[in-house]
């Protein structure tokens, strides 16, 4: 089984900012949304990139239990689309998800709470087709 372990990026302007932490009882969230679709002045969807190296090879793809929990949050107050993006460096790979449904975490190999989605259910597509994907939605 693969799990995904990227090194973050040094000399990389993009740094992650997430922060998940009980204060006094508390929870504390803090995470980046990666894509807003915007067209005319309304928010139409959201979406949640993440990167790994040679995703045709995984089974399922990990995303952070309290990240997806605030972005189903988010795209219920704004009544838009959420979806999640996974980019290998050559392929995107895409996912739309049902911000009321409930989905059950598991704990990964690095003991963090994920949320996992099986590699079947995203769509593979090319930078253009990406592109093309949004212009054909929304366009």
């Amino acid at each position: 089984m693969l799990i995904r372990q990227v090194p973050i990026c040094k000399n990389c302007p993009y740094r992650p900012i997430d922060v998940y932490m009980n204060i006094s009882g508390v929870k504390l969230n803090v995470f980046d949304i990666d894509l807003v679709i915007e067209v005319g002045k309304r928010i139409q969807a959201i979406a949640e990139l993440k990167r790994y190296s040679n995703a045709a090879y995984y089974d399922y793809f990990d995303f952070p239990a309290h990240e997806l929990v605030g972005y189903k949050k988010v795209a219920k107050c704004l009544k838009c689309n959420l979806y999640l993006v996974v980019f290998d460096g050559c392929f995107y790979y895409l996912a739309e998800i049902d911000r009321f449904k409930k989905y059950d975490t598991e704990v990964n190999g690095n003991g963090r709470k994920v949320i996992r989605f099986p590699r079947e259910m995203f769509k593979v597509l090319t930078e253009s087709e990406f592109q093309q994907f949004w212009v054909d939605l929304y366009g």
